[in-house]
């Protein structure tokens, strides 16, 4: 969930968690997270954090970082918000609007494909 998806999209937001998944946080701004200062860092994870927890009073503890972009700086501030950093294993290239056949190809026969896999996919692609 960034910021701008949750302002957006409140009731998908409670639609998601009421459906028994897992809310994560994606960041505010969906900025290059290596990039910023301990406290803008922060800022990114905690803004969202709030917005969601005020919607919906879950409290979200999972952190994509916007782009794969992370280090030991993202990571150091992830846990220090009391989240867990996580990564995808297999890009689906959704947001590359190949068509549905081409990104279930890409994930069915990728040699990364096993249990426990996690697959990048976008809300709000074609």
């Amino acid at each position: 969930m960034t910021g701008g998806w949750v302002e957006s999209y409140p009731d998908d937001v409670k639609a998601i968690l009421a459906a028994g998944h897992d809310l994560g946080n994606h960041s505010e701004n969906h900025k290059n997270m290596s990039q910023l200062s301990d406290e803008q860092c922060q800022e990114e994870l905690m803004k969202v954090h709030t917005r969601v927890q005020e919607l919906t009073g879950y409290e979200m503890f999972l952190f994509r970082p916007p782009y794969g972009d992370y280090d030991n700086h993202v990571i150091t501030n992830t846990h220090k918000c009391n989240y867990y950093p996580i990564q995808w294993s297999i890009d689906s290239l959704d947001w590359k609007d190949y068509g549905a056949d081409d990104i279930v190809k890409r994930v069915v026969e990728s040699d990364k494909l096993k249990n426990g896999s996690i697959i990048l996919m976008h809300n709000g692609t074609a």
